[in-house]
């Protein structure tokens, strides 16, 4: 799974139908997520493994096949193409992700943005905030940090296909859904709530990962095989990683 895709260069200013998906290293995934325009997309997956990168492998990909792209991470990656915007900010507010968004990067609008660990977001003020007297208002609450995520989320005034990941400390249960498995205040229960579809993704192998696809208020969620093999990254392309058995069984 070698990509043609080469460095910016004029062509990659050619302008693209925004209900074209975003593409990705992976067709199997691409079918599934439908990162198209005006879908917020999330995903579930286990820290420290391969598809805990899936953010930034999506971001640096769709940037080198001519996409601008904004990705927001606490992990610059190694190569960042001429179209891939990197914010590292350790805790983005709505109004800095939508500010960001406004801003032409290399002279184009943004067409995709991806959020990696996005319970690191937060709203902005309430405009009330300064209105409210806990004396007059006896039945006011403040908002939970579960109803903040997600009003960080639902705040964002973006059309473009989004994409929001969060990682679990181990592996996700596909067999159930989230809201069995994890609290409802849970950032990835939240994720349920903020995006359509949410992928939860567990490595069944070297070669597949095992996919729920939960849809909110669409009748049960999906459970499928994908094909997807780890990736590594050069300076010019996106290239399979190979097991150390599968190269000497070559060699041989």
């Amino acid at each position: 799974m070698t990509s043609t895709i080469g460095s910016f260069d004029e062509q990659s200013r050619t302008s693209r139908d925004p209900r074209d998906p975003i593409p990705a290293p992976w067709e199997s995934f691409s079918a599934i997520a439908e990162l198209i325009h005006r879908h917020k997309v999330g995903v579930v997956v286990e820290r420290g493994t391969p598809e805990a990168s899936l953010g930034t492998d999506l971001a640096v990909y769709a940037a080198e096949a001519g996409i601008p792209t904004l990705l927001y991470t606490p992990r610059r990656p190694p190569e960042v193409p001429p179209l891939l915007l990197v914010d590292t900010h350790a805790a983005p507010t709505t109004s800095r992700i939508d500010e960001r968004l406004q801003a032409p990067h290399r002279g184009r609008e943004f067409e995709f943005l991806v959020v990696e660990d996005y319970e690191r977001m937060s709203p902005d003020a309430y405009p009330s905030v300064d209105r409210y007297d806990p004396i007059d208002d006896l039945d006011y609450e403040p908002p939970t940090p579960a109803e903040e995520l997600l009003r960080s989320v639902q705040l964002l005034r973006t059309s473009i296909p989004s994409l929001f990941t969060t990682a679990l400390p181990t592996a996700p249960d596909t067999s159930r859904s989230l809201l069995q498995t994890l609290p409802a205040d849970h950032p990835a229960s939240v994720l349920t709530d903020a995006c359509k579809p949410v992928l939860t993704l567990h490595r069944a192998d070297l070669h597949t990962v095992q996919a729920r696809v939960e849809l909110g208020s669409h009748p049960g969620p999906q459970l499928v095989t994908l094909p997807w093999q780890v990736i590594r990254r050069t300076a010019a392309a996106i290239l399979p990683t190979q097991h150390p058995d599968e190269r000497n069984t070559r060699q041989a």
